[in-house]
């Protein structure tokens, strides 16, 4: 469906042209993430997977502010210390 799609994405020959091992990078990374997860799920519980799964969240809104240079830095810090606490408590539960 992705790349069915990717034409009409505005930017994205220019991207291709540009970014080309990023994007081969990203392509073949992000179907290896969902690997792990599922062989993580047949060696641990879920209680203890789903939480470093999710960590990725704020990772992504820490390194969205730092390196793109996203707005609301604040508000960023707070909410990603406010997900990690929840990951903390869904861990230690």
């Amino acid at each position: 469906m992705a790349l069915l799609l990717t034409p009409l994405a505005r930017g994205a020959a220019a991207a291709w042209r540009t970014q080309r091992t990023a994007v081969v990078g990203v392509g073949a990374l992000s179907p290896l993430a969902y690997v792990l997860v599922l062989f993580a799920l047949t060696r641990a519980p879920v209680s203890l997977v789903a939480p470093v799964r999710e960590s990725s969240v704020v990772v992504g809104a820490l390194l969205g502010a730092r390196v793109l240079g996203e707005g609301h830095l604040t508000r960023r810090i707070a909410a990603a210390s406010a997900i990690a606490l929840g990951i903390a408590a869904l861990a230690l539960s």
